[in-house]
């Protein structure tokens, strides 16, 4: 196999990435790995150092995926929205009611792109995909523990 197709399929997450509604179907595969790491209680910083792998991984994969791609973002890539929902649950912790409404305000915020997120998909390369789904999970993060707070 060609060295640029591990990466395309990679940033495409295997067949994730061509399904229809690829950044809503690879928003939902990531849950599966997320609710199985909350069974290893990683603490806060253990977590935040998973996530900061996962986003210098990802702009190292999606950077060399996008070589094959003619387009700045394209939709089969997806590795922008595993990073962006790990970004929702990073210290929150997980039911399946927290999943779920994680899921549904990170897609809102990566689908609208509210408050300038759009903005960030003219950074050049990877940054350009990735910072978006990196501030909407930001954005889901604050706002979904107000939420688990209002309702505790």
């Amino acid at each position: 196999m060609e060295r640029r197709n591990v990466f395309v399929r990679l940033a495409t997450l295997g067949p994730i990435g061509y399904l229809p509604a690829p950044g809503t179907a690879a928003t939902a595969v990531s849950l599966f790995p997320i609710f199985l790491f909350s069974f290893f209680r990683l603490s806060q910083f253990v977590y935040g150092l998973l996530l900061l792998g996962i986003l210098v991984a990802g702009f190292y994969i999606v950077g060399r995926a996008l070589e094959s791609f003619r387009l700045r973002d394209p939709s089969e890539v997806v590795f922008d929205e595993l990073i962006g929902c790990f970004d929702v649950f990073w210290c929150v912790p997980i039911s399946l009611f927290s999943l779920a409404i994680g899921f549904f305000l990170f897609r809102f915020f990566d689908i609208l792109k509210p408050l300038g997120l759009k903005k960030t998909e003219v950074l050049y390369g990877s940054f350009g995909v990735i910072a978006d789904d990196v501030l909407a999970g930001m954005l889901a993060n604050v706002l979904l523990r107000a939420i688990l707070h209002y309702w505790q």
